[in-house]
């Protein structure tokens, strides 16, 4: 414990003296004691007691008023729920309806997990982070309303668009021990290099894997960056899901229908081995599976803020130093005069 105005104490040093000097003060005596009963027990202490009261009420006045409190404890804001990230394909073949589409899915997605920290990234030629995760529905909901096609670029990038959402997920954890630059150029290789492997064991160690996914809104037919399957062999090793909801491209991909094809294919194939699955926007019954399989997934604490603080204990001597005053009050005013 320590006190905000340590400096107040002072006062009980003269207020310590001056109850020993009260305490010792003589009166004057009757020339004769013959008629004067002597009083025994408790009475004989009764003066004295009162004196005692009333300084232990003016000790404890000035231990509030010096304002003791707790030292420095952290408190955490937590709830029941999930971290998401969003990931959007805004590239030129998104322009019109699958774009509009899109909106409407992760508008109602949104509006269905109050209680869940989401965030949303975009991606075309470049990634961009729009929204890190968040309970604010209203944030997000205007924040998506602002998405459009060829916002970052008309070519499709979904590795960086991956990458960004992983980023966002973990962006507190990383610290100056990882660096995003770092951690993509160690999993844009033919396996995982060592400093990925570190990073995913440090967020292991911290406990922070739990209760993440990854959901990619797009066409499916990427055609610059790096290649979808890195991240995602990342996203595995960490044993966090990705998603994919599939929309058919509304304009040109510059992609050979038979390399969109397979392109496709091993996007599909790569989700599916994080654990997540593959889903067609068109199809309202999949749909309907995609947000049945998401509510279906294991609900764990997630930190909404931590603050550091001190727990102020003021209260407890002003208590005190209140029920000591009436004692003294009532052994003055009723007490005293009783035979």
């Amino acid at each position: 414990m320590n006190f905000a105005h340590p400096w107040l104490l002072a006062i009980l040093f003269p207020c310590g003296l001056f109850h020993l000097l009260w305490r010792e003060r003589k009166y004057l005596g009757y020339s004769s004691l013959f008629h004067v009963r002597e009083l025994t027990g408790f009475k004989k202490h009764r003066d004295r007691f009162h004196k005692t009261v009333f300084f232990g009420a003016i000790f404890f006045t000035v231990i509030a008023l010096a304002h003791p409190q707790t030292k420095y404890y952290t408190e955490k804001t937590t709830l029941h729920g999930r971290e998401i990230a969003l990931s959007i394909d805004t590239s030129f073949s998104m322009t019109g309806t699958a774009i509009e589409t899109i909106k409407k899915i992760v508008r109602d997605f949104i509006r269905k997990r109050p209680n869940d920290l989401i965030g949303i990234s975009i991606f075309g030629t470049d990634a961009a982070l729009i929204v890190i995760p968040t309970m604010e529905t209203q944030l997000l909901e205007k924040s998506l309303e602002r998405v459009q096609a060829s916002q970052v670029g008309y070519q499709t990038s979904i590795g960086e668009g991956l990458f960004t959402s992983i980023s966002a997920l973990f962006e507190k954890e990383m610290g100056k021990q990882f660096t995003i630059k770092e951690l993509r150029n160690s999993i844009n290789k033919e396996y995982l290099a060592d400093y990925a492997i570190n990073f995913v064991k440090e967020m292991e160690r911290r406990n922070v894997l739990k209760n993440k996914l990854i959901i990619l809104f797009t066409d499916g037919i990427y055609n610059i960056g790096i290649s979808p399957d890195r991240p995602l062999r990342l996203l595995k090793r960490m044993g966090i899901k990705a998603y994919v909801v599939a929309v058919k491209a509304s304009d040109v991909t510059g992609v050979d229908p038979e390399v969109a094809a397979q392109h496709i294919e091993e996007l599909k194939e790569a989700v599916e081995s994080t654990g997540g699955k593959y889903f067609h926007a068109e199809n309202f019954e999949e749909v309907a599976a995609f947000y049945d399989g998401i509510d279906r997934i294991e609900k764990d604490t997630l930190v909404i803020e931590t603050v550091t603080k001190k727990r102020d204990l003021y209260i407890y001597p002003a208590f005190a130093s209140i029920f000591l005053l009436f004692v003294a009050i009532f052994i003055e005013n009723a007490w005293i005069r009783i035979p």
